[in-house]
């Protein structure tokens, strides 16, 4: 069995057992940032400054290991074109349920992103890119997949993690 097997195995049963990155937003804050109110992270403890993202509306939007209906949605409320490219069939449930019951369009595709991405070159304005690259052996093949399906001008906006949360137990 292949390690990005295991992960998405493992993240399935994190889900389950109600891993806070893999549960999707509420009506209400899909409503809020309809409204123009609204934050997303790409570490667990500091939202992206607004400036970062300029306006969404009419981009394409890719969220890169991004599954779990939190940031996407919010992306589509602002009226990005998204896709959430994503290995835990949980996450990408949690996507296609908050799109069916806030009624917006979103492509899902399960695949691993340490693998050449589905997409043709130039496809997207923004990758956007939550910690994952932890779970991951090499990270410059995604980087290479990222910088590919980028337009010109395109923006990654990727969280990392330094490992020091692995040090110590969380209890």
């Amino acid at each position: 069995m292949k390690y990005q097997d295991i992960n998405a195995a493992t993240i399935d049963r994190w889900i389950e057992e109600g891993w806070e990155w893999g549960t999707p937003i509420s009506h209400e804050t899909y409503v809020k940032a309809t409204e123009g109110k609204w934050d997303v992270v790409l570490t667990p403890t500091r939202p992206v400054p607004h400036e970062w993202f300029g306006s969404l509306a009419g981009k394409k939007v890719l969220g890169l290991a991004s599954g779990g209906g939190q940031q996407i949605p919010v992306f589509a409320a602002l009226g990005a074109e998204c896709t959430v490219l994503d290995y835990s069939e949980k996450q990408l449930e949690s996507e296609r349920m908050v799109a069916e019951r806030e009624g917006y369009p979103v492509n899902l595709v399960r695949a691993d992103m340490t693998k050449p991405l589905p997409f043709a070159d130039e496809s997207f304005d923004l990758i956007f890119h939550p910690v994952s690259n932890c779970y991951v052996e090499e990270v410059r093949p995604i980087f290479r997949e990222c910088f590919r399906v980028l337009k010109p001008g395109g923006v990654l906006l990727g969280g990392f993690d330094n490992g020091i949360n692995y040090i110590l137990d969380e209890k």
